[in-house]
C-alpha cells in the first residue's frame, strides 16, 4: 500500500526528491569504501555561495541575501544543505498530500502541492543548517571566499589530475579549515598523481589551476 501511494502521480515531486537522496547516500557509500567520498566533491560543483552568515553587513541588505542569510547558507557544504532540503521537501511533501487526501478525499495535483511544500521546507532548511553546523567538524564547514584558496598549498585526494581532467584535492584556508575542491593542472603537460602537494595559483569557476611545489620552503 504504501509503494502504491508513493508512486501515485501526485506523489511524484516528492517521491523523486527522495530517490535522489537514496542515490547520492549509494553513491557516497562506494566512495567511503574506495577511499575518495563524493560530497566533497560534488560541493566543488556547485555554485559558490560566500556568505558571512555570522555578521551579515546589514548596512546595504537585500532581500535575497536577508533570505540567504536566513536559511544559514554556508555554515555547511551545500551539498549537505541540498540534502536536508530534498528530505524535507519529500516527507513533508507526502504529509501534506495524505492530509489532504484524507480530508478531501483526494490529494492536490503534483505542481500545486510543491508550493505548500516549498514554503514548509525553507525554516526546516535553515533549522537543519543550523544542527549541522553545530555537530560536523569545524574543518568542513568553512565558508570563506573561495578565491582565498588561491596561493596555498593542496593535496591531490582523488584521482589523477591531468589538463582538461582536474581531480580531487583538499586545501586547508586560513582557519586551518579543509576544504574540498577540483584541481587542474596549469601547464598542459602536467600530470599529479594523487598524494602530490601542488601550489593554486588560480581558478576558474568551480575549477582550481595548480603548479607543482618546487620549494621544500613551502607546507600545508
Amino acid at each position: 500500500m504504501f509503494l502504491s501511494y508513493v508512486n501515485e502521480t501526485s506523489n511524484f515531486p516528492f517521491s523523486v526528491a527522495l530517490v535522489i537522496v537514496a542515490i547520492l547516500a549509494v553513491i557516497e557509500g562506494v566512495g567511503l569504501m574506495i577511499g575518495a567520498g563524493i560530497f566533497g566533491f560534488l560541493d566543488g560543483l556547485l555554485p559558490d555561495i560566500d556568505l558571512d552568515v555570522d555578521a551579515p553587513d546589514m548596512t546595504a541588505p537585500s532581500i535575497g541575501g536577508q533570505f540567504l542569510t536566513w536559511l544559514r547558507i554556508g555554515r555547511v557544504p551545500v551539498i549537505f544543505s541540498l540534502i536536508v532540503f530534498l528530505v524535507a521537501f519529500g516527507l513533508i511533501g507526502f504529509f501534506i498530500q495524505g492530509v489532504v487526501g484524507a480530508i478531501f478525499g483526494a490529494p492536490l495535483p503534483a505542481l500545486i502541492a510543491c508550493i505548500p511544500t516549498f514554503v514548509v521546507c525553507m525554516p526546516v532548511l535553515s533549522v537543519g543548517n543550523v544542527v549541522l553546523g553545530a555537530i560536523m567538524p569545524r574543518d568542513e564547514t568553512s565558508a570563506v571566499s573561495r578565491d582565498s584558496l588561491i596561493g596555498k598549498l593542496a593535496t591531490i585526494t582523488g584521482g589523477e589530475a591531468r589538463k582538461a581532467y582536474p581531480a580531487q584535492g583538499k586545501v586547508k584556508d586560513q582557519h586551518n579549515q579543509t576544504h574540498y575542491i577540483l584541481i587542474e593542472p596549469d601547464m598542459a603537460n602536467d600530470v599529479f598523481p594523487q598524494g602530490e602537494s601542488v601550489l593554486l595559483v588560480r581558478r576558474r569557476k568551480s575549477i582550481y589551476f595548480a603548479i607543482r611545489n618546487e620549494s621544500n620552503g613551502l607546507i600545508d
